[in-house]
């Protein structure tokens, strides 16, 4: 019986090894999983980001359980994407910080808060926003070699100091774009980005199964220059519509009651309002479109 009691003693033993051996195999795949990916996630740009996200985890139906930790969305975004550039960053991320001089692209978003509804990135409390899109267009124009800067102030903040409220975003917006314009004369486009609100089948447009987000383009007519900011509305329509037909909605004229009218265009025949799809679009088709943007605006800034 004792001899009994011993052996079983002694496999209990073995098991208890065999399950610390595991255990240890297992914290230290993790550790050493999480400071490999945490590495790799640290050098990629903001469209290499969502385009990571997209790949590995969006459309990757075999996501395993054991990883998810680490390649949740909400962990990725948060720690990799760059909105504001910092000398903390890598090398491959300072190269992007350009001076607010001798720019050739100057970006911002009037409506900074416009927000689009993707279910999958919900679930992980994702709200991509304009300023979102914002980053990703700047990653490809420098990509391009086009010295591009988005606007760091906030619309939000500049309107809460003011005591204004949202309907003021224009005057908002004119108090912080208003230096850079005339600090830069030399600038080629400045590109007011909003998103539409319209429905999913207005703002969206699919080829060879693969779904964009349509671009609007917007012209105030209610200041006495508008003639000129028309005219480079058309030639990138033009440009959007020889590059891919159908992915413009076209251009929309506004004055009169209850439009702004102005947009802030009369500071510049360089400035454009850009909405970039609609409140239903994903991360994935606002992607697919800006990198056509991107290639579109470099043809305009060439043929300038």
């Amino acid at each position: 019986m004792a001899k009994k009691f011993k052996t079983k003693k002694k496999h209990s033993k073995k098991f208890l090894k065999y399950l610390l051996i595991i255990f240890v195999i297992y914290l230290s795949f993790n550790i050493s999983y999480k400071l490999i990916y945490k590495n790799y996630l640290s050098k990629l740009t903001n469209e290499q980001v969502i385009s990571h996200i997209i790949n590995n985890t969006k459309n990757n139906k075999t996501s395993n359980k054991l990883l998810n930790t680490y390649q949740n969305p909400d962990y990725i975004i948060k720690n990799n994407f760059k909105l504001i550039p910092s000398s903390s960053k890598t090398q491959e991320v300072q190269k992007e910080i350009v001076p607010k001089k001798d720019l050739d692209i100057y970006i911002y978003s009037t409506h900074e808060t416009e927000s689009y509804s993707d279910e999958y990135l919900e679930v992980y409390n994702i709200k991509p926003t304009v300023l979102t899109m914002n980053y990703i267009l700047k990653d490809y124009l420098l990509d391009y070699g086009l010295n591009t800067y988005i606007e760091e102030e906030s619309v939000t903040k500049t309107l809460r100091e003011h005591n204004w409220s949202y309907r003021y975003s224009y005057d908002a917006s004119r108090l912080l774009i208003e230096d850079t314009i005339k600090d830069n004369p030399s600038l080629k486009l400045i590109i007011d980005l909003h998103r539409d609100s319209s429905s999913k089948k207005a703002t969206t447009v699919t080829k060879d199964n693969i779904s964009y987000a349509k671009v609007l383009f917007i012209v105030g007519l209610e200041h006495s220059k508008y003639e000129q900011n028309l005219s480079l509305a058309t030639k990138l329509n033009n440009l959007v519509e020889e590059e891919f037909p159908g992915l413009s909605r076209g251009i929309s004229k506004k004055s009169g009651e209850g439009v702004n009218g102005i947009y802030n265009q009369d500071l510049s025949s360089k400035c454009v309002l850009i909405e970039l799809g609609g409140q239903y679009n994903e991360i994935e088709e606002l992607n697919n479109t800006l990198k056509i943007l991107a290639k579109v605006i470099l043809k305009y800034i060439e043929g300038a």
